[in-house]
């Protein structure tokens, strides 16, 4: 009993236990389900939502699309007017592209107008230049023959006498020569200006014959001069531009032939042709014996030594105490002594030139010319040569190396001095003479006239003067410079032409002026 009662039990529980097995699985399938109605019921709440929205979507869109097709035919509305205004435009461009072709096919004729007139205006402007030219070369030409007739009626003037109206004349010349631009070293009207400015003065200081003048740079004295009768004379100018002379050394047993001033020692060397030296340093004086080259003709600087040169050899002189110190005798005589670059040229009797450029190096040369050289000098800026020779002719030879003859001296050429394009010659006939050297025909204007052979010349260290030295022992200064001249003539001129006389010499035709204040 009790074993069924287990049993039933037994039983009871195993039905509980399935029961509620089955009671859970019923449970969780009723819950799965209401999941899935609760999931459906969202979906179908999410379609009915998106049903909603679609359909409000779909109205919108109904709008838009009207709006779209609204738009559309404005649009179409808004191509065609501006199509139309296309078209009208491009009629409007076709107009203006043809109204600008217009313009400029007019621009063009207006351009091609005012190039003829211009090119026009040019050809009478340049017929009106030649023309003024032509008259402007014409009257130059004019005035310049003008006044070199009138230069050349100043100089009869002077020589009758009227010095007063050669002045005058002498002026109007260079007056007229300068403002058209001539050449002031016109043979006529330079010497008229030489004559009438009287810029020549002489004194008497020597008895022998003048050798040779050096200018002084300091000191109390503006020159030196020598003579043959052994003279040594310093001059000087006082306030009223008189010369006052004072003698340094006198000794008739020489014969002093070159001086030489040593500027940056203050040292004045005098060579004697009886073979002494004088040497005069602070006051002091001292004689040297130089012997076996013959007679002495000069003294020249080479190289930092002192050469003495004679007739027949050289001697170099020992510094500072001025012995001679080395000798060098030479195969021919030399006849004369120059300057070429700064070296001392020797000319001999044998056509033979000499380069010194030390006592033991003297490269010899050919002369290219001729008879006896007895003066030479060159430029550098020409690189002019010129060749004075005995007979009074001077030989020029151009940068090109070719030779002109030049007449003007009856008698040897003692000194020739270049400056720039003038060449000035010394001769023992007594005149200083100029020489134009870039003239196509070099002719002679004597600037100095003396009684006595030149022997020597120089210019003071402006070059506004030129000194020179004569036979009778005179020394003559005389005005080079041009403004010097025409200035010292300008003072010196009293009244003006009158009307006769101006439209004598002058001309009618030309305007009258004045010439004094």
């Amino acid at each position: 009993m009790r074993t069924r009662n287990i049993l039933f039990g037994i039983l009871v529980s195993t039905a509980i236990v399935g029961l509620s097995a089955a009671l859970y699985h019923l449970y969780h399938k009723y819950d799965e389900k209401s999941r899935q109605v609760e999931s459906l019921q969202t979906q179908v709440k999410d379609l009915e939502r998106q049903e909603k929205q679609s359909a409000v979507m779909q109205s919108v869109n109904a709008q838009m699309e009207e709006i779209a097709l609204q738009e559309r035919r404005i649009s179409d509305e808004q191509r065609e007017a501006a199509e139309r205004q296309t078209v009208v435009a491009e009629r409007m461009r076709q107009h203006a592209e043809q109204e600008r072709q217009n313009a400029l096919e007019a621009e063009h004729r207006a351009v091609q107008a005012s190039q003829t007139a211009e090119s026009q205006r040019r050809i009478a402007e340049d017929q009106r230049a030649a023309a003024e030219h032509s008259k402007r070369v014409a009257d130059t030409l004019s005035y310049l023959t003008l006044s070199r007739q009138i230069g050349n009626y100043a100089i009869t003037q002077y020589h009758d006498g009227n010095i007063v109206l050669a002045n005058l004349l002498a002026y109007a010349a260079y007056q007229y020569t300068k403002r058209y631009g001539g050449d002031i070293y016109t043979p006529s009207v330079y010497q008229a200006l030489v004559m009438t400015s009287q810029s020549k003065h002489q004194w008497t200081r020597h008895q022998g014959t003048v050798t040779d003048i050096a200018f002084f740079k300091k000191g109390p004295y503006n020159l030196a001069s020598t003579s043959t009768y052994g003279e040594l004379l310093a001059h000087r100018f006082d306030s009223k531009q008189q010369l006052l002379t004072d003698t340094l050394y006198a000794n008739k047993s020489f014969d002093f032939r070159d001086l030489f001033i040593d500027h940056p020692s203050g040292t004045l060397f005098a060579v004697s042709r009886t073979g002494h030296l004088l040497i005069r340093k602070d006051g002091r004086t001292t004689i040297r014996t130089v012997e076996g080259i013959g007679r002495l003709m000069g003294i020249e600087p080479v190289g930092g030594q002192f050469i003495v040169i004679g007739e027949e050899g050289l001697t170099q002189l020992t510094p500072h105490s001025w012995h001679p110190d080395k000798t060098r005798r030479l195969s021919h005589k030399i006849m004369a002594i120059s300057l070429f670059d700064g070296r001392p040229l020797l000319f001999d009797d044998h056509r033979q030139m000499l380069r010194l450029n030390s006592i033991d190096d003297i490269p010899v040369q050919r002369v290219p010319v001729s008879g006896q050289v007895t003066a030479f000098a060159s430029s550098k800026n020409t690189h002019v040569k010129t060749y004075g020779m005995a007979d009074g002719t001077i030989w020029m030879e151009d940068a090109q190396g070719k030779m002109q003859k030049l007449l003007g001296h009856r008698s040897r050429v003692s000194r020739i001095k270049i400056n720039g394009a003038r060449i000035y010659s010394a001769s023992y006939d007594g005149t200083v003479n100029l020489w134009m050297s870039n003239k196509e025909k070099i002719e002679p204007m004597s600037i100095i006239r003396t009684n006595g052979w030149l022997r020597c010349f120089t210019f003071d260290e402006k070059k506004h003067n030129l000194w020179c030295g004569d036979q009778k022992g005179t020394l003559t200064e005389a005005f080079i410079s041009v403004p010097l001249m025409t200035s010292k003539l300008q003072k010196q001129l009293k009244r003006n032409l009158t009307h006769d006389e101006w439209s004598y010499y002058i001309g009618r035709n030309i305007p009258y002026e004045t010439f004094t204040k």
